[in-house]
């Protein structure tokens, strides 16, 4: 697919007005790859009464059929042997069960070149030694969980000196760690080298919350970072705003604002999205972001709420192109933002009903003529 690999050879990783007509070949070439090799995706493409053809503008972008995600928690759709995938991820499951998702070579090495574009242009890789508080999983081969390849790829953009990890793995599963957690930031402290805290939000704000309560406030090296990502998860109750939970990471640990970064990517949609310094996720050239209303998943216009949804050329061994999530969501225009990146930008407002996400995914099920 010449066009998806020129488009994320892409020099400019914002520049979505020069990239339109490069984007929407790269689509309609990973759709027609798509439905010749995947049976079941072209059920759905003639369901749907679509065919790649029709692209013939950006506008036309959300006619492609977007599958829910929650859809491929029951069924699995591939258009390559999975022999030849290089990466197999799930889902975090938080919800009862699990997306399994494949990738190839191809799609696994261009998905390494946007990673690498993304994090140095938000200057999250850097040459200096660092010690790593991961605050998640400790990787298994049992474990395949997509946010646990991912926190622990983010340590590498950085050369680890220790990583001590929020839940341990033992034996019987992974048993809490916080007493490792305690004794590795006070020798982090120690040490004077950077510390990198990568992993969930509800975590992060767990752990500075209970420094606080006991009265704790470390010192760290000015250049320690905070990267989150992966939401709230089953703790969405207990959320709280960026501002308040980095306000919290200052008193607790000293660690200004501009050094909190938060992520944003799913294992269906493996796009990498980093929020910019006034912590909006702008839209890269390697994706489209569109925002659908709940009952029609017709598009609604930036500034109004609607269904997280996203088109992607970057997969080739799954229908990944267009996919509809379970988060509610609001779109700006760049300009809005006032950081200089000019492309739009989403909010993440909450999730959706459960009920609605399931109409949706029942209709995609049904265009394959079974059920969800």
């Amino acid at each position: 697919m010449k066009y998806r690999k020129k488009l994320f050879s892409s020099p400019k990783i914002y520049d979505i007005k020069n990239t339109e007509g490069l984007f929407l070949n790269a689509v309609r070439e990973n759709v027609a790859f798509l439905d010749k090799n995947c049976q079941e995706y072209a059920q759905i493409l003639r369901a749907g009464g679509f065919d790649a053809n029709a692209l013939l503008t950006p506008g036309d972008l959300h006619k492609i059929p977007p599958i829910p995600t929650l859809f491929f928690k029951s069924h699995e759709l591939y258009s390559m042997d999975k022999k030849s995938f290089k990466i197999n991820a799930t889902s975090s499951g938080t919800s009862g069960s699990q997306s399994h998702i494949g990738l190839d070579k191809e799609t696994f090495r261009l998905g390494m070149r946007m990673v690498l574009k993304t994090f140095l242009y938000h200057h999250v890789i850097s040459p200096i030694p660092v010690n790593y508080i991961v605050l998640g999983y400790e990787p298994t081969r049992q474990n395949r969980m997509g946010a646990v390849q991912t926190a622990y790829g983010t340590t590498r953009f950085a050369p680890a000196l220790h990583r001590e990890f929020a839940l341990k793995a033992t034996a019987e599963g992974y048993d809490l760690n916080i007493e490792g957690i305690r004794r590795a930031l006070i020798r982090y402290s120690r040490m004077g080298f950077p510390v990198r805290f990568v992993g969930f939000p509800a975590y992060m704000y767990f752990l500075v919350k209970t420094l606080k309560e006991n009265g704790i406030r470390l010192r760290l090296n000015k250049f320690t970072k905070v990267l989150l990502g992966g939401g709230w998860k089953q703790f969405a109750a207990e959320g709280i705003n960026k501002q308040d939970l980095y306000k919290l990471i200052y008193e607790t640990l000293g660690i200004p604002e501009d050094n909190c970064r938060e992520f944003f990517s799913a294992v269906e949609h493996p796009i990498a999205y980093c929020d910019c310094k006034n912590h909006h996720f702008h839209v890269p050239v390697y994706s489209r972001v569109i925002i659908r209303d709940v009952d029609t998943l017709e598009p609604v216009e930036n500034g109004e709420m609607g269904l997280l949804s996203f088109v992607t050329p970057l997969v080739g061994s799954m229908p990944l192109v267009s996919v509809v999530t379970d988060d509610l969501a609001v779109l700006h225009d760049g300009e809005e933002c006032g950081c200089g990146i000019l492309s739009p930008y989403f909010e993440i407002i909450r999730r959706a009903g459960v009920q609605e996400i399931r109409t949706c995914a029942a209709g995609a099920a049904e265009m394959l003529g079974g059920s969800q």
